[in-house]
């Protein structure tokens, strides 16, 4: 009896145990609360600087790096938190990186020397101003460790621009890089010392690709974008807005950041202070009139196009062209081709055939918006091969480029000054072309140029080897090779005519520019169908 007694006392304990170990957390984690202080939190969209957590967004805390979940507005939860006896916590995770902060109040963070713009899904900003907390519970409230420069733009010139980048300068104080954070939990957390050996005066705030914001001309509206900043006293700004085009507008202001605080820039921009083209990004040198008011720069070559990657990019050279190739047009075809039907950008622009590979001859089929009024501008402009894509070596980014309008090749080869003698035929090492010369042109000493269009199939006017074709170029001379043109999948006079589309459309045909026979016709309306070359061209203002 007393062994029966003794047995049930040994199961009724272990079931107690099994119930007490049932009341411990699971694998000694928990969730904890996140909370943006009102009056001191930044994590912020443009309007109204609302604080507002975003699902999964990454905060380190102590150990280890953490994700948000149940985020409502300035609240959310962070989930299986290794327990502790207190938390500390950075917001954003990657500016600590894999270290632990649980055990010193001082942290070393780095601020990014580029901060890449973002938005939501409903188009708001979000703008990762670091933030820190302290708690030896479960609830951490977030403070800004940082102040803000709010950039207030606006547009008072002729024509619109789109936005690349942002930078910031100052002369003496540190604005990114290396430095230390006081996070204790007191609404007094700052960003302190910068380490100089690797600190930055300067800060950009990049806008990618499908983020670019459009500034309109004459628009009263402003365009408000904030950059991250660490504190610093009052000093000279120097703030530049970087286009598209590759204009640039300068602004010195004056600026005092403090802790939790937020200064505010307005930039009225009437006149660009210059031109900053990077190397590399497809564009040649030389500046061509296509309005009154409007210059362009020509890409590098001729539009080229791989199905089987979706990949565009410039040829390599001025004097290449696909030719007979184009014949294996097809969706999955794993060469290139440069040889396209009218709008045919891979946007479905509400025409039929819209792919670069479309082979249809069938006219109707290639009306944006399934009317023939429609040109590849405006609402339509997407459907402009060079516009609507991000071409590999031309700076890989959507809506840096466009093809130019009829009106634009007839100021160029007819209007602009002195336009009969800007241009000539001609040929590179043997392969056939026109020549064109930029508005401003000093002919390098070694070569000659000869202007006119003499006769059918004569391209013996300016003829340069290689290396002298290099130091025209060099000067800004343009290349256009008579890479002839398909119909369906057939090639013809690859080598002997030149067509190249432009973007307005012409009832039931498209404008081009073509050099054929002993003339160059830039009114001549073809068939939309008819593969043409397409030779991209960037904005200069």
């Amino acid at each position: 009896m007393t062994k029966r007694i003794y047995t049930s006392m040994i199961v009724g304990l272990v079931a107690g145990m099994v119930m007490l170990a049932g009341c411990k957390r699971e694998y000694g984690t928990v969730t904890l609360g996140a909370n943006i202080d009102n009056g001191r939190g930044a994590k912020v969209y443009i309007d109204d600087l609302t604080p507002c957590w975003h699902n999964n967004d990454l905060i380190r805390v102590n150990n280890q790096t953490c994700t948000t979940s149940a985020a409502l507005g300035s609240s959310a939860q962070i989930t299986d938190v290794v327990e502790s006896n207190h938390y500390r916590a950075i917001y954003p995770a990657d500016i600590v990186g894999d270290v632990d902060i649980s055990s010193s109040s001082t942290i070393s963070v780095t601020l990014p020397h580029e901060q890449i713009y973002e938005v939501d899904s409903r188009g708001d900003q979000k703008v990762k101003v670091p933030m820190g907390a302290y708690s030896s519970g479960e609830s951490l409230t977030f403070h800004n460790l940082c102040p803000l420069i709010k950039v207030v733009i606006s547009n008072r010139m002729g024509s619109d621009f789109v936005l690349e980048h942002i930078t910031v300068t100052t002369a003496t104080a540190y604005l990114s890089g290396l430095c230390s954070a006081s996070v204790t939990g007191s609404p007094n957390d700052h960003i302190g010392t910068m380490v100089s050996s690797s600190a930055s005066h300067d800060v950009s705030l990049v806008f990618p690709a499908g983020n670019r914001p459009t500034i309109g001309r004459g628009d009263r509206d402003t365009y408000v974008y904030y950059i991250v900043a660490p504190e610093f006293a009052e000093d000279e700004v120097t703030i530049t807005l970087y286009a598209t085009n590759g204009q640039y507008a300068t602004f010195e202001k004056r600026a005092s950041l403090q802790h939790n605080s937020m200064a505010q820039v307005s930039l009225t921009v009437e006149a660009w202070s210059g031109q900053d083209l990077p190397s590399g990004d497809g564009v040649l040198p030389g500046a061509f009139s296509v309005s009154e008011t409007r210059q362009v720069f020509f890409s590098q070559g001729n539009l080229q196009y791989q199905a089987s990657t979706g990949t565009w990019r410039f040829a390599e050279h001025q004097y290449d062209y696909i030719g007979s190739a184009n014949s294996n047009i097809r969706s999955n075809y794993s060469g290139w081709i440069d040889l396209f039907g009218w709008g045919t950008s891979g946007w479905n622009s509400g025409a039929i055939c819209y792919q670069p590979w479309s082979t249809s001859t069938t006219n109707s089929y290639y009306y944006p918006g399934g009317a023939y009024i429609h040109g590849l501008t405006g609402s339509y402009a997407e459907a402009d091969w060079a516009y609507h894509n991000a071409i590999s070596n031309g700076g890989n980014a959507a809506h840096l480029w466009r093809t130019l309008t009829s009106a634009e090749w007839d100021y160029l080869f007819h209007i602009r000054p002195n336009a009969s003698a800007k241009y000539g035929t001609g040929n590179i090492n043997g392969v056939p072309g026109l020549i064109i010369l930029p508005d401003s042109w000093t002919l390098p000493s070694e070569c000659t140029f000869n202007a006119g269009f003499p006769s059918s199939h004569n391209w013996t006017l300016n003829s340069y080897n290689f290396a002298q074709w290099a130091a025209m170029e060099a000067a800004g001379a343009v290349f256009l090779t008579v890479a002839g043109y398909r119909t369906g999948t057939d090639v013809y006079h690859a080598g002997g005519l030149g067509y190249y589309w432009s973007s307005t459309a012409s009832n039931e045909y498209a404008y081009c520019a073509d050099f054929i026979y002993n003339y160059i016709h830039v009114t001549n309306d073809n068939n939309r169908y008819c593969g043409y070359s397409v030779r991209p061209v960037r904005d200069i203002n």
